[in-house]
């Protein structure tokens, strides 16, 4: 059943992480502004910014939108550091492998990322295994938008499963999308959600806290790789679901799922249909016809609409 969209933003759900100057002046910016900020920023040393359709805007005090920073607030370190703790629970060590990333997702599906200075490991072909001096801030606001996938299914799903691409540049909507799918699919399919980052369920204590179907399980913080693999063999899934693919592991697992007879659903960051098709892998995936359709989404004011839907083998 198509619905109306309807938007969640997940933007209180920041709140708890930021200094009491931060947030307050966050939660001045009208609602009409707030509800579509995709971005808040922090610069230790600089100004409180927000993103709006990939555009910056600096914040005042009293929660007004500036192109100047002079009226804006200051950025303490004192923010910086308040935030990444905050964000990890005060406990830094147990989130390793997430500050070795460059991000933790929190609450709501929100994403925090950071940078500093890369304590990298020689014995490990300098791996990056710790962030310290963290300098910058940037936290990516989750949005729930039942509906935004409407012309998709209407176009792609009509007459089943399929293997849907979803392409786009960053910020783009395509995990926004890509919840919707898997909220709408869920109905009548049985999913199996790779969410190597936790963006998509935003799993909580095992319980996802958005809203993607009631046939759909959810594989948190696994590789793509070693859950593409467990799903198919333990899930059982009609169809997979997984976000931003480009690596040949990727690329293994994705074949080793198309031949077992699961149809795929993932993203992947590219600035439309012939860039996607320039990625040697994401290029190798589509000349072997791993997916049906790809479907390119649009930026700025278009951001999580179809914007370019190419059906895969077809002039």
């Amino acid at each position: 059943m198509i619905t109306m969209e309807k938007e969640i933003t997940k933007l209180s759900h920041v709140f708890p992480v930021l200094s009491p100057e931060i947030r307050g002046a966050v939660e001045f910016i009208p609602e009409i502004e707030s509800r579509r900020i995709q971005e808040i920023r922090l610069r230790a040393g600089k100004y409180l910014s927000v993103t709006i359709f990939d555009k910056e805007y600096f914040v005042t005090k009293d929660g007004r939108l500036v192109n100047q920073e002079t009226e804006a607030v200051p950025v303490t370190q004192a923010d910086i550091d308040t935030t990444f703790q905050k964000a990890f629970h005060n406990s830094i060590h147990s989130f390793a492998r997430e500050i070795s990333q460059g991000y933790i997702t929190i609450s709501g599906g929100n994403r925090v990322g950071f940078c500093g200075t890369a304590v990298v490991n020689p014995a490990k072909e300098n791996a990056v295994e710790t962030v310290k001096h963290i300098s910058s801030v940037n936290i990516r606001i989750a949005r729930e938008i039942h509906g935004c996938a409407n012309e998709i299914i209407q176009r792609v799903f009509d007459t089943g499963a399929k293997s849907l691409l979803l392409v786009g540049p960053p910020s783009s909507g395509k995990t926004t999308v890509l919840r919707d799918l898997c909220r709408q699919l869920s109905q009548n399919h049985r999913l199996s959600v790779i969410d190597e980052r936790n963006e998509i369920a935003a799993t909580a204590s095992g319980i996802a806290q958005n809203e993607i179907g009631m046939h759909t399980d959810v594989f948190h913080s696994y590789t793509k790789y070693d859950g593409i693999m467990t799903a198919i063999r333990v899930m059982s899934p009609n169809v997979l679901v997984c976000d931003e693919i480009g690596s040949k592991e990727d690329f293994r697992a994705l074949e080793y799922a198309f031949n077992s007879g699961v149809k795929l659903i993932a993203s992947t960051h590219a600035a439309g249909y012939e860039d996607a098709k320039r990625r040697p892998v994401v290029g190798k995936l589509l000349k072997e016809n791993l997916f049906d359709y790809v479907a390119v989404l649009g930026t700025g004011t278009l951001c999580g609409r179809l914007y370019r839907l190419i059906k895969v083998g077809e002039k």
